[in-house]
Parts: C-alpha cells; sequence; structure tokens
C-alpha cells in the first residue's frame, strides 16, 4: 500500500530547501500597487509563507491574512455579506465553495485555460489551485508501541484504536468533511448505502466521543504522540513528514479522493481588482511551479509537476461525485450528526 516516509522524501527536501527565492515574472501592477487585500484562509504556514511574499513583491499590493478553520471562516463571510471586509477565500474544498456559491463574485482567470480538466472553474465562481487528497497519517512510534498496523479504513475499527484516532468535525471542517464522503464511496460504493453508514457509526464510536475542532490540530496531535492515528488530508501531512516528525502518510487500500481546494473572489469585497490579480497569480505558471516545488501541495496546471510524491496512478483511488456531494452536503452532515448525539 503507498506510504510517505520522511525518507521518500528526502531528496525533495533538500531540493526545496537549495531553491533560490523566485522572483515575479511579471511588473508591478500599478492598478493595484499600494492596496491591501484581505485573504480569509484555512492554508497552513508553508503554502502562505511561499505564495504571499512574492506576490506582493510583483504587484506592489499588501496582504494581510486572516487565518482560521475553512467553516469559521464561511461563517464569518456570510455575516459580513452586507459589507464585506475579506477579498478572497483561499483554500477549503470545491463542494462547500459551491455549497455558498452565492457569496462569491463571478470571475474565470484568463489563466484557466493552462488548467488540467481537474483544474478548469467550470462555475464561473470559484478556481482550483491545487488537489488536496484524503488520506490516514500514521504515527509510526506509536503504531507500533500498540502493536497495529493501518493501511485502510477497515483497520481504523482495531479495538487498539478506540479513543486514539483524530478526526474533525465534518460539520465545520472542509477537510473532515471530504473524509466523510471519501469514505462512504470507498467502503460501502456510494453516499446512502447500509454499508456505508455502518462504517461511520462504527468510527464515530471509536472516536469516544472526541471531535477535533480543525485539520491542523489533528494533525499536530498525531505528530506529538496524542492520537496513534489521523483523518486528514496530503498537504498538511506531507509538512509533518517532512518536518522529521514520526508520522507517515497511508493512502487508505479502499481508496482516496483528491478534490479541488478552491480559491474565489468575495462578492462585494473592497479590493476586486486585487482579488482577482491573486487568482491569476496562484494558477500562473509560476504560482503553480511555488506550490508544487516549495509547499506539499499537488498543482493543477498542466506541465507543473510535483516531485517527490507518489503519482495519482500508484494510488489507490475513487471518483467523488461533486454534484451529489454539493446537493446533499446539508443532508451528510446532518445525518453524520445524528449519528454523534446518538451515541454521546
Amino acid at each position: 500500500m503507498p506510504r510517505t516516509s520522511l525518507l521518500g522524501f528526502t531528496a525533495f527536501a533538500v531540493i526545496a530547501l537549495a531553491l533560490q527565492p523566485i522572483v515575479a515574472a511579471h511588473a508591478q501592477d500599478s492598478s493595484i500597487a499600494g492596496s491591501t487585500l484581505v485573504v480569509y484562509t484555512p492554508n497552513e504556514e508553508g503554502m502562505l509563507d511561499n505564495l504571499i511574499p512574492v506576490f506582493e513583491s510583483g504587484t506592489g499590493a499588501t496582504v494581510q491574512l486572516i487565518t482560521a478553520g475553512t467553516g469559521e471562516l464561511y461563517q464569518r463571510i456570510r455575516s459580513e455579506a452586507g459589507s464585506p471586509q475579506g477579498d478572497v477565500m483561499f483554500g477549503g474544498g470545491a463542494a462547500q465553495a459551491n455549497a455558498n456559491i452565492e457569496l462569491w463574485g463571478e470571475y474565470v482567470s484568463p489563466e484557466d485555460g493552462a488548467m488540467v480538466a481537474a483544474g478548469k472553474n467550470k462555475t464561473g465562481f470559484f478556481t482550483p489551485y491545487q488537489a488536496d487528497g484524503s488520506n490516514l497519517l500514521v504515527n509510526t512510534e506509536a503504531a507500533a508501541a500498540a502493536g497495529v498496523e493501518i493501511t485502510s479504513y477497515a483497520d481504523l475499527l482495531a479495538p487498539e484504536l478506540k479513543g486514539k484516532i483524530a478526526f474533525g468535525d465534518p460539520t465545520a471542517s472542509s477537510s473532515a468533511f471530504a473524509q466523510l464522503t471519501n469514505m462512504l464511496k470507498a467502503v460501502g460504493g456510494d453516499y446512502e448505502s447500509e454499508a456505508s453508514w455502518g462504517y461511520v457509526s462504527a468510527l464515530v464510536t471509536q472516536l469516544d466521543g472526541i471531535s477535533i475542532g480543525s485539520s491542523s490540530q489533528v494533525a499536530k496531535d498525531v505528530a506529538a504522540g496524542e492520537y496513534i492515528v489521523g483523518l486528514t488530508y496530503e498537504p498538511l501531512s506531507l509538512n509533518y513528514v517532512l518536518s522529521g516528525a514520526p508520522v507517515e502518510i497511508v493512502y487508505p487500500k479502499e481508496g482516496a479522493a483528491f478534490l479541488p481546494a478552491t480559491i474565489q473572489v468575495i462578492k462585494g469585497g473592497p479590493n476586486t481588482a486585487a482579488a482577482q490579480a491573486f487568482i491569476d497569480f496562484v494558477i500562473s505558471e509560476e504560482g503553480q511551479t511555488i506550490i508544487a516545488e516549495k509547499t506539499a501541495g499537488r498543482p493543477l496546471r498542466d506541465g507543473v509537476a510535483k516531485p517527490g510524491l507518489p503519482t495519482l496512478a500508484e494510488i489507490p483511488t475513487i471518483e467523488e461525485d461533486g454534484t451529489y456531494v454539493s446537493e446533499h452536503r446539508d443532508e451528510l452532515v446532518a445525518k453524520y450528526r445524528s449519528i454523534l448525539e446518538a451515541q454521546f
């Protein structure tokens, strides 16, 4: 079963550390130079630290970051809809973006034509910029001490793992919701079968009443050995692998879904021109190369390869029904919540 450990990424890490700063290929945009772009984002520091300074240098704009979990940021954007304070929502999954499409300003970047099929802006309102895969993050030392081997969703039901599994809240976290839909499709074949929801119910029992507030905390707690395994996503997991933590990425043998993370203009925001320029930058060849070579993300621009990670052909994958998930998101969340409330 494909796994990712520190050893497998030694060359990638050395290359990444040796890279010289990328100089913006475009001149400063006089229309946004001196302006302040307010970016709401759940993204990890590695992504932000490598992209934001290059955008600022290339455009002359200043970026103000507001960081929090995806669910919290969506609530904030909705509460501010009468007088928007932010310009861009940078991060979160396509299903959640689509379910809240009324929050976004319509925009299709001129860079869209260079993206692979999964990276196309098909709605006119949100732009995919990288593929986030759901995976298990295993603390190798803790797993060895407990005498468990974890290669699948099924393995999470081992008695030794009760109370030792870190999982977020699918009602608030986009990555936890992606894990929920991933396991439903992977284990039972669809989103409504008894087998699918029977597994979810059994997993909730294994959680022993623990629901972690954010995806970043899931990975942090696994890396610290507070839990043996966490259900999280690839870019965040890879950052902990590269940090030297005793963790490895495991793609569940039932299949992992790779879903686009998106970026969008907040409707009515104070700085639409800068928001559009930021989207152009993130999916430009320059931005996508930074994502490929300096962050843990998988880029979606044609011709920009990701060093160090297994190719999708090497990973057991499943295809999510994005239309169904978007249309039934509230029902799926409500059903999960009812299982959680019935048990605890």
